[in-house]
């Protein structure tokens, strides 16, 4: 059997968004066209969507490999970088470590580096949002989280954490200061 059947199989499957399935039938194509980097990539999608970004580098790694000109293969990788850079920074972000500002700023740096690799990736500018607040620097916070807002403009989650931003600020700027 070739490739091409297997390929449909787990289109398929995303169909039914059954991305498990989806992944065996992409495995199962390269097993039968193991230098094909389209199937590669594709496989590398499905599992982002599963939450298995190693393995979704590995095989977008093995693409662009292959095909080292294809531009698609590359935005791909900036991508997955994104993703897990936010990931690790939202870790530092809620880890509650003894030194939380040297969390927050390991963040800002991770995260602004996730924005400038896949600057549609919302999560992102989301998680750099709270970060700044976390810091008390609402005006950076709700700045970016605007950006936030323009990107998914019918996400209530973000603008009831908007209004919560200014809510915590208003009331940051009427503290006595000491």
């Amino acid at each position: 059997m070739n490739a091409d059947h297997y390929i449909q199989e787990a289109y398929k499957a995303i169909f039914h968004n059954d991305f498990e399935r989806a992944v065996y039938w992409f495995e199962t194509a390269i097993a039968e066209e193991p230098n094909n980097p389209e199937i590669h990539y594709r496989c590398s999608i499905t599992y982002a969507r599963n939450g298995k970004l190693d393995l979704a580098f590995v095989h977008a790694n093995k693409a662009a490999e292959m095909a080292p000109g294809h531009i698609e293969y590359l935005i791909h990788i900036n991508r997955l970088q994104s993703k897990k850079l936010t990931a690790m920074s939202r870790v530092l972000i809620e880890s509650g470590n003894a030194d939380p500002k040297k969390n927050y700023e390991k963040a800002l740096e991770q995260l602004k580096q996730a924005i400038t690799l896949d600057p549609l990736h919302t999560e992102a500018y989301v998680w750099l949002a709270v970060a700044y607040a976390e810091m008390n620097d609402y005006i950076l916070a709700i700045a970016v989280l605007k950006e936030a807002i323009a990107m998914e403009p019918q996400n209530e989650q973000l603008t009831d954490l908007l209004h919560d931003f200014n809510k915590r600020m208003r009331i940051y700027f009427q503290k006595p200061s000491t």
